[in-house]
């Protein structure tokens, strides 16, 4: 097993690092490690890389981000990346997204503690619960006209970058978050249509595709 002391750099700070690491891209030689939410916040661990090399990892930073550099040598490169994430997304009418919905939606999320990160008018929460827990905290404050789905995003949007920005802000759309398309985790999307009489039992149903 190699140890390795530190992370080398991020491909997205340093323009030669970044080449060299796209070097070894194209003569078959990356390799990527591929962590978790929980292991990327870890000051020491051991991992595999795609390829098998074996790393024992100390890292000298508060936690890794995606295109960190573990190792870069002649003949192999070892790069950082994170597993995506299921996400109960919701898009908002911009006409029904008004500031007492929004706030009454972003109190929920907070007090279950949750991520969360806006795109626009959609809105990613990371499933760290169970479905039927997300649907009940949520559902009843989904205004009329929005519609939800589960999908599996890229796990850096609910990571803060390091100015503070990221997490909750707004990526811009300038790229797509999605692997394969869309991903409906066999619920497909849905509209969560609730008026002052919705009937919350039949809202959570329909949430959950009616196949929990």
């Amino acid at each position: 097993m190699r140890r390795v002391d530190g992370v080398v750099g991020n491909v997205d700070d340093d323009p030669e690092l970044a080449e060299a690491v796209a070097a070894h891209e194209r003569g078959g030689t990356l390799e990527r490690v591929v962590l978790d939410d929980v292991e990327r916040r870890r000051s020491r661990l051991r991992v595999t890389t795609e390829a098998g090399t074996e790393l024992g990892v100390l890292v000298d930073r508060p936690e890794l981000t995606a295109g960190d550099v573990l190792l870069v040598e002649d003949d192999r490169a070892v790069v950082v990346a994170f597993e995506p994430r299921e996400a109960f997304v919701v898009e908002f009418p911009a006409a029904e997204a008004a500031v007492s919905t929004a706030v009454e939606f972003g109190h929920r999320v907070g007090n279950q503690h949750w991520d969360v990160a806006v795109d626009g008018d959609t809105v990613y929460v990371p499933v760290e619960a169970d479905r039927a827990i997300i649907e009940d905290v949520l559902g009843p404050y989904l205004p009329s006209g929005a519609t939800a789905r589960y999908e599996t995003v890229e796990a850096e949007r609910f990571i803060e970058d390091a100015d503070g920005s990221g997490a909750g802000g707004d990526s811009g759309g300038d790229h797509d978050h999605s692997h394969g398309g869309d991903h409906d985790n066999g619920h497909g999307e849905h509209s969560h249509g609730h008026g002052d009489d919705r009937d919350h039992s039949h809202d959570r149903q329909s949430a959950s595709g009616g196949d929990e």
